[in-house]
Order: C-alpha cells, then sequence, then structure tokens
C-alpha cells in the first residue's frame, strides 16, 4: 500500500447475495424490498448490486445521492426517504419517483412542482409509530391521505411506518397489528388497494418469525443487505454475509508510551472531556484515519490484540500491547459499524475499490481491434501489430480481449455499455457528456466548449481539466487528478483519446492542445494504474498521415504499457 493511502475495499458480491436473500426471504411473507443506498452515499455500484439481488426500488435521502444514481446510469424506481424540504420539491419530482410525506404544505408544493413538470408523483403517508421521527399521529393519517388523493399531480401509492432510527422503538408484532389497521382504514374510507404498506426497514427481519398482517406488503432494507447486519442486537443475521466493506489504513507511527497523559487535562479538539484508565506503559501505533474520515467508535480492528483507544481530526491511536508485530508502514484493517461506513463513504481521504474476484484486474495477453478494412491495410497499422507481438500481446477477438475501437469521429465512438468503468476522456472537446458519471469521468485536455456544454459540465460537476489547468499545474499534476477520479471504486475505466488534443497526430501548426510529451506522459501514467480496461482512438482514419497514424499507435502502444527499456 502507498504511503497515506487509506482505502475503503467494497465486495459487491457480498451484497448482491445479501440482496438476494433478503429478497428471498420477504418473498416467502409476499413482501417487496427497497434497497437503501443511503449509507454509501448512493454508489451507483452498489445501487447495481442491490437490484441484481432481486430489489424492486431503491431508497436515498439526498438529492446529491439521487443525481449520482440518475447520472450513473442507474434507472430504477427512486424512493425519497427523507421528508422533503419544502425548497426542494422540484428536484425531489425531478429524480425521484416517490417520496415519503407527513406534510400538508409539502405535499402541496410537491402537487405544483409536479404539475409544472407534467409527471405524477407518488406518495407515501407517514404515519408516527412511537419511535418519535417522521409520520402523523393515527387519528390524523386519513385526514391526510384524503388530501393527498384530491391534489393534482399526486397519486396516493400507500402509507409507511419507521423504527428504530431515533429512539429505538422495535417493530414489534402489536405495532404491526397497529400498520396493518390503519391500512384498512384508509382503504376502507377512500374505496382503494394501497399500492405500499411499507412497515419498517431492516430491524423489522429479525422479528418476522411471527408472520406480519397479510397487508403489510413492503420493507425498506438498507443496513442488512449492506453489513448482514441485525439492528436490533447490532450482530450479523445468521442467514446474511458480513464484510462487504472493510477499512485499510497505514500505520504511521509505533511508540511505548503511558496510557494515562501527563498534565492538566482541558477539552479535546472537538470539544469533550477525555478520560483514561490506567493500563500502565503501553505499545501504541497511530494509523492515518481521523475524525475527518471515519466515526472511529465504529471501527472493530479485524486482527485479535488490537484495541482502538481515541482519535483526532487526522490520527487514529490504536493499543497494541497484545499484537506487537506491526511495523510502521504495515496496515491495519478494520469492519466498520453503519455509521463508521457512511463517513467513510463521504470522506474525500479514502479511495474507494473493489475486491471481489468478479471485478478483479485479469491482465489481457490480446487485443481486439475493431476499425474499418481500409485501416486495417495501412502500413502504419500493421507496423503497430508487430509491436504489439514484441509486448506479448496477439490479435484476438476473445473474451478477455483487450477492446480497442478505431473511429474515424466522435459520431461513430463506441457507447460505452459497461456502466462500472470510469470514462477518461482526452479530447479537445467535451463529446457526449450527458453520458458520463460525474463520480467516475474525467474530461481532460479541453481547449473550446459550447455554451451548452459548459453548463452541463457544471450542472453535472464534472471533473473537466483543461488545457489552462494543464498549463498552470503541469500534465503530471492533472493526468494524477484525473485518474484518480476514474478509478475511484470502479471496475476500471475506458479511455477515449482523440487526435484534435495536440501531441503531433496532426502536421497541424495552429494546433495548440497537448505536446507530444506531454501526451506520452498521459499514456505512461494511464498504463501505470494498470486499470485501463478498454481504448478509444478516435479521429484516425486510413485517410490520416502516415506520421499521425504512427503517433496515434504509438500512444495506444504507451497507454497499453509499452516501454523504452
Amino acid at each position: 500500500m502507498q504511503a497515506e493511502s487509506r482505502t475503503l475495499e467494497i465486495d459487491l458480491d457480498i451484497i448482491t447475495r445479501n440482496a438476494r436473500d433478503v429478497v428471498a426471504f420477504c418473498a416467502e411473507h409476499e413482501i417487496d424490498v427497497c434497497g437503501v443506498t443511503k449509507a454509501t452515499c448512493g454508489s451507483p455500484m452498489v445501487a447495481r448490486a442491490m437490484l441484481n439481488g432481486g430489489v424492486t426500488s431503491l431508497g436515498e435521502s439526498r438529492i446529491d445521492n439521487a443525481k449520482r444514481l440518475r447520472y450513473g446510469g442507474v434507472h430504477a424506481p427512486l424512493w425519497m426517504l427523507r421528508i422533503p424540504s419544502p425548497s426542494e420539491v422540484a428536484d425531489v419530482v425531478r429524480f425521484f419517483d416517490l417520496s415519503l410525506n407527513s406534510e400538508i404544505d409539502t405535499l402541496e408544493a410537491l402537487s405544483q412542482a409536479a404539475l409544472v413538470q407534467g409527471k405524477t408523483h407518488d406518495v407515501i403517508v407517514m404515519m408516527e409509530m412511537g419511535d418519535r421521527r417522521e409520520g402523523v399521529p393515527a387519528e390524523e393519517l386519513l385526514p391526510l391521505c384524503e388530501a393527498v388523493q384530491d391534489m393534482a399531480g399526486l397519486n396516493l401509492a400507500g402509507i409507511g411506518a419507521n423504527f428504530m432510527c431515533v429512539s429505538g422503538i422495535l417493530p414489534t408484532a402489536e405495532k404491526m397489528q397497529a400498520v396493518a389497521a390503519a391500512a384498512l382504514r384508509v382503504q376502507e374510507a377512500l374505496g382503494i388497494v394501497l399500492q405500499y404498506v411499507s412497515a419498517g426497514n431492516s430491524a423489522n427481519l429479525s422479528l418476522m418469525d411471527i408472520p406480519p398482517p397479510s397487508i403489510i406488503n413492503h420493507l425498506r432494507v438498507g443496513a442488512s443487505i449492506l453489513r448482514g447486519e441485525d439492528p436490533i442486537t447490532g450482530g450479523t443475521l445468521p442467514w446474511l454475509q458480513a464484510g462487504a466493506f472493510r477499512l485499510q489504513a497505514e500505520l504511521i507511527e509505533i511508540q511505548k508510551k503511558d496510557s494515562v497523559p501527563e498534565g492538566k487535562v482541558g477539552l479535546d479538539a472537538f470539544g469533550g472531556t477525555p478520560s483514561f484508565v490506567d493500563d500502565g506503559e503501553q505499545l501504541r501505533g497511530i494509523v492515518n484515519l481521523g475524525r475527518l474520515d471515519i466515526r472511529h467508535e465504529g471501527l472493530n480492528p479485524e486482527a485479535e490484540g488490537i484495541e482502538v483507544i481515541a482519535a483526532s481530526s487526522d490520527h487514529l491511536v490504536l493499543d497494541l500491547n497484545d499484537n506487537k508485530h506491526y511495523e510502521v508502514g504495515d496496515t491495519v484493517a478494520f469492519q466498520l459499524d453503519y455509521g463508521a461506513l457512511t463517513q467513510a463513504m463521504l470522506s474525500p481521504y479514502v479511495v474507494k475499490v473493489l475486491v471481489n474476484r468478479r471485478h478483479q484486474r485479469r491482465v489481457p495477453t490480446a487485443v481486439c481491434v475493431m476499425a474499418d478494412d481500409d485501416l486495417l491495410e495501412t502500413p502504419a497499422y500493421r507496423t503497430f501489430v508487430s509491436q504489439l507481438s514484441a509486448m506479448g500481446l496477439r490479435l484476438d477477438n476473445g473474451e478477455f480481449s483487450f477492446p480497442l475501437t478505431i473511429a474515424s469521429d466522435r459520431a461513430n465512438e463506441p457507447e460505452l455499455e459497461d456502466i462500472e468503468y470510469g470514462v477518461l476522456c482526452v479530447d479537445s472537446e467535451p463529446g457526449d457528456v450527458e453520458h458520463f458519471s460525474p463520480e467516475s469521468s474525467a474530461l481532460f485536455g479541453l481547449r473550446h466548449a459550447s455554451a451548452e456544454h459548459a453548463t452541463m459540465i457544471r450542472e453535472r460537476d464534472l471533473l473537466a481539466l483543461t488545457m489552462e489547468d494543464i498549463d498552470l499545474r503541469g500534465a503530471q499534476d492533472c493526468i494524477r487528478n484525473a485518474l484518480r477520479q476514474v478509478n475511484n471504486g470502479t471496475d476500471g475505466f475506458a479511455l477515449i483519446l482523440h487526435a484534435s488534443i495536440g501531441g503531433g497526430m496532426f502536421e497541424d501548426p495552429d494546433n495548440m492542445g497537448l505536446s507530444y510529451r506531454e501526451c506520452s506522459l498521459v499514456m505512461e501514467r494511464i498504463a501505470a494504474t494498470r486499470q485501463l480496461k478498454a481504448l478509444t482512438l478516435s479521429g484516425i482514419s486510413a485517410a490520416s498521415s502516415d506520421k499521425a497514424l504512427e503517433r496515434a499507435f504509438a500512444y495506444v502502444l504507451s497507454a497499453l504499457g509499452k516501454r523504452i527499456l
């Protein structure tokens, strides 16, 4: 692990298996499952893993997370789980299919927003069941449901309840009976059948030995799918799997120190008054994590004999007395509770990586070239093939061959259908940015953009590194930033390289793009990541000059790992 690295490993296979098992378990009671992704900040990868496990919808609580999912190519029904703020109703209607509600004024605002956008927005009316979070009292449920029915642009999709999130109130059999009775009263009074009676969350799973009433047909499940968690006990449900998330950090100090500080004790950096137990001299380790990255109370070291003592903004202090084999530079691994997971996902300083076998990087031994036949007859292409062979790469269209597409212009660039890829677009123009996920895409080397593209880049918060950025900061710093973006929590990345970027591809004296050396550096940095999964070379055809073809193919070889020595 590199110095100062902090890595959150994510195993999507475990998430998919947990989702599949939760869905199957709930299906025995004819209950559908909404997979809640909010602890992972709306990660599209995690969302797709849940959908692959059979959840019928996704639950989120932030507009930004909803945008992340939608811009990341996730189009499943999306529920707004936090009751909406009146100021955000337009975005709730725009990005969510359904929202949980308890306030008449907010519902009226949602109605107006839906009418403006020409949509029908589904609504779940929440009932207070003792946990003292969102919801109206039982006697106010029916009047509020009647009001929703009369609001244009809204559809009363059902009623809901929540448990354990604020006061720890359990979803007991008696509570379920009360939810069911309320749903029946609404149906009978309004002469409708509610699509959803959403009676809780992950906490309901371990209390379903007594089957809930048949009218209850929906749960919102996050913690149990993500962590295999039994929220009631804090442990793991025996039929689910923990370990989908694993945090690693590097030891930066190991010293023997007294367990009790020396001097007058005041407030710590976060305003608390620390207390201490005298355990004599300790072997203490510090790892490069802090409260800016994690909720340290929710960390559980995987190795025996390690204990979390305390944390400041940037340092996590460990007791290594019972595990003394560590050295500075070694990594320590932790399991995370729900709160620590959320904090780690939020931290921009923690790199997210996939570790499950299905997503491990396979080193290609072959290249599958997709290009026009006339280009394949050029001397430059034949030389390129011989150089591939010298690198140990053969031409093949097998399953694990590296895909290389050569397109004459941007209109012929292939769509990147594998949405778990990051995308690095090295081009003088933005291209088709509406299909790029903001969390895993980067534009590099822009020289001009239309007003429409510029607005879209800003609205979608895409990382766009212009030639001005490269001139000011240098190509190496900029490409490092771009590569961090496209590799953070992705299954590798695809490169789109357009000839207009410069580098002498065309003998154009007015080309103010990257120099040949800068473009070569970019390709070398790409190869060094060992995460390149596909490459599109655009703006090149058989009609290009020999020199342009030679240089273009030289860039491709460099991106694939060719070196001088």
